[in-house]
């Protein structure tokens, strides 16, 4: 598929806010860990993520005019879920943090951090399962890819959260337990992903498959005769190629997965077990996480062949 760069953008910028939101919710539902001021910064720049990465994904439309429409599906499409939660969850998140903000200890208080934690949660999982419904796209269509939008949404948003206990000396330990925790669960998804894609090459649709003769046909004398393209149809680039027909080379790849990996995670492992507390170094950790979720998330896009391909010369998606 072809990456697209508002997407992209949303999908790691919304991720990380999500995460993010969800854990100031359940932190402060459990145990009030962040002094006030942190909770609330945290609330901000949570919200800031969200709406900039919604934002951004308005750009990949035709006509973004009718945007509204993606709220008319709720029953059958995961983007029309994804709007409906997104819109619901910020009148509950600033309910939330007007709450907070008044010192209300309340049942209301710890209600309104439930609604937050399960509507983020229901948002991320939306987002994840737009592109995991997909059945054309075999890289997509596996549980792999929820698990991995919630465990790395999670992730950029734990760092996020550590800089901020860090800066207010805020219980620190346990926020760096649960930062590691989580982007190890984050890093074994993510390999465990890449894995998957590999090895699900072996079965991978071919011409064969798409036109219902499994493993090519036996003509009398002889031994396989394997279906072949013709003719593309088109002598020009369509909408399909231009979209669909994305070839990424492996040694880039390679490079990529590389770069996701020291960036989005060992880099932000050394700052967390260094123990810095500054607000620069904190800062630096939380940007190059998220850099290297936009390769990662680049990656994602890129290594996703659409069943299509197959009538317009690939021999196997």
């Amino acid at each position: 598929m072809k990456p697209t760069p508002s997407i992209i953008f949303f999908t790691v910028s919304s991720g990380a806010g999500l995460g993010l939101l969800a854990l100031l919710a359940l932190g402060d539902l459990l145990t009030h860990a962040l002094p006030l001021d942190a909770l609330m910064q945290g609330i901000a720049l949570a919200l800031t993520l969200v709406t900039a990465g919604l934002a951004s994904s308005v750009l990949h439309l035709a006509k973004p005019a009718n945007a509204w429409r993606a709220f008319a599906r709720f029953r059958t499409s995961w983007l029309s879920r994804e709007a409906v939660f997104a819109v619901c969850l910020f009148p509950v998140a600033f309910g939330y943090g007007a709450l907070a903000w008044t010192a209300d200890n309340g049942a209301l208080r710890a209600l309104s951090a439930l609604g937050v934690a399960l509507l983020s949660w229901a948002v991320l999982f939306s987002t994840a399962m737009i592109y995991a419904s997909l059945k054309p796209i075999r890289q997509w269509h596996s549980a792999w890819t929820p698990i991995n939008y919630l465990l790395l949404g999670h992730w950029s948003g734990a760092v996020l959260l550590l800089g901020l206990a860090r800066v207010h000396a805020a219980h620190e330990r346990s926020f760096g337990w649960l930062a590691g925790v989580l982007g190890i669960a984050a890093l074994i998804a993510k390999i465990g992903h890449w894995r998957a894609v590999t090895a699900g090459a072996r079965n991978a649709p071919t011409l064969e498959r798409a036109i219902g003769v499994q493993e090519g046909v036996h003509p009398p004398g002889m031994t396989v005769a394997r279906a072949r393209l013709f003719d593309v149809g088109h002598s020009h680039g369509t909408f399909l190629t231009d979209e669909f027909g994305f070839v990424l080379a492996r040694r880039n790849a390679v490079r990529l997965r590389i770069a996701a990996l020291s960036a989005g995670f060992v880099v932000p492992a050394v700052w967390i077990v260094s123990g810095a507390a500054s607000a620069l170094a904190a800062w630096l950790a939380a940007i190059v996480c998220l850099s290297g979720l936009l390769a990662e998330r680049w990656l994602f896009f890129a290594e996703g062949q659409h069943t299509v391909r197959l009538y317009h010369g690939a021999p196997r998606t």
